[in-house]
């Protein structure tokens, strides 16, 4: 019954245009009848809860039967949300602050919390007094929205393109920043792979109440901006949990790959994480803080000092685990996750 229900959902929000477009592109790739493709598309959401958009993201049309179980679809990943993330923690990682102050421990770095406005007790002379001490002998700062997740309006302003104070606090204020942040100083060999941006560690973790698995872990690296974004220009690719090394080429958005960085010439195949066994400690350690939000994929930094939380995220994202370079024998990473729900 759940499936039926998922599915009926689905088909009320479809965008069918889109999914014509992107089943004419798997018809082209693949050369089988788009109108093949698209009733293959439905039979996947109803066998698998797979939308039409995982089944381009992951080339479903080149799996069969037995493979396309194995992958975390759109409501697979939704019935691991729901199972393990209990929905009257999830304010604890969508709002900045409380992130912050929570995990604090594992943060490595100054921040700065931003009032609303209307806020009791909000004086904006005093708040801009703070954000004057917070500044000082800064050249740069980070500006991250009050709930946003996965890097979504987060910005990094350059403070001497501000008049003064008044004129930045009141830029934060428009732009609702919840937090204001230190710059992280990434490890060299992090900014051998892009210099200009952060790249960082996505760590997804499974608390089941037993034990705390690291399930999987991939690396976005940035390529020409300052963002490691994957849908901003970002590459990114998975790591050999055992190893820490890079395990693939690297994919962008428009699923073209690199064996090398187009900017640095940096290899990625068996190129080595930095301090890996401390980035799976962290993460583990993180993992443990709120035990009632169990399935959580961390962003995690490289500092020359150790790796720094970025950020949390109570509801991963799914669609960048199974990329068809990172999946070359069509296996997806379910089984992994169910291995994890059941460790002891």
């Amino acid at each position: 019954m759940g499936k039926i229900k998922y599915v009926l959902a689905r088909l009320r929000r479809m965008d069918f245009g889109n999914m014509g477009q992107l089943a004419a592109e798997a018809s082209d790739r693949c050369g089988k009848p788009k109108a093949f493709i698209m009733l293959d598309m439905i039979w996947c959401g109803v066998r698998y809860q797979a939308g039409y958009t995982d089944y381009s993201l992951f080339q479903m049309d080149r799996a069969n039967a037995a493979q396309r179980k194995t992958y975390v679809t759109r409501g697979v990943n939704d019935r691991l949300v729901s199972r393990f993330n209990d929905a009257g923690y999830r304010h604890i990682f969508e709002n900045k602050d409380e992130f912050n102050a929570r995990f604090a421990q594992f943060l490595g770095r100054g921040w700065l919390r931003i009032p609303r406005p209307d806020e009791d007790g909000c004086d904006e002379k005093a708040e801009t007094d703070k954000l004057a001490a917070f500044c000082a002998g800064k050249e740069e700062i980070v500006a991250k929205p009050r709930d946003g997740m996965c890097g979504k309006g987060v910005e990094i302003l350059r403070l001497a393109d501000y008049a003064d104070m008044p004129q930045l606090y009141a830029y934060l204020q428009s732009i609702g920043a919840g937090v204001v942040e230190d710059v992280i100083v990434q490890h060299p060999d992090m900014a051998a792979l892009y210099p200009d941006s952060i790249n960082t560690l996505r760590m997804v973790t499974i608390n089941n109440g037993k034990t705390v698995t690291l399930v999987l872990a991939i690396c976005r690296i940035g390529n020409g901006g300052r963002v490691d974004n994957f849908l901003h220009g970002g590459v990114m690719t998975r790591i050999d949990l055992d190893t820490g090394k890079l395990k693939y080429v690297c994919v962008d958005q428009h699923n073209n790959t690199y064996e090398t960085h187009p900017i640095t010439g940096t290899r990625f195949v068996g190129y080595p994480i930095p301090m890996w066994e401390k980035c799976v400690e962290l993460a583990k350690k993180a993992a443990e803080v709120v035990p009632q939000i169990g399935y959580v994929g961390w962003d995690l930094a490289v500092t020359p000092d150790g790796p720094v939380l970025v950020e949390g995220n109570e509801f991963p994202g799914h669609c960048l685990y199974q990329l068809p370079p990172h999946t070359p024998d069509n296996m997806g990473l379910l089984p992994l996750f169910e291995k994890a729900i059941e460790a002891r």
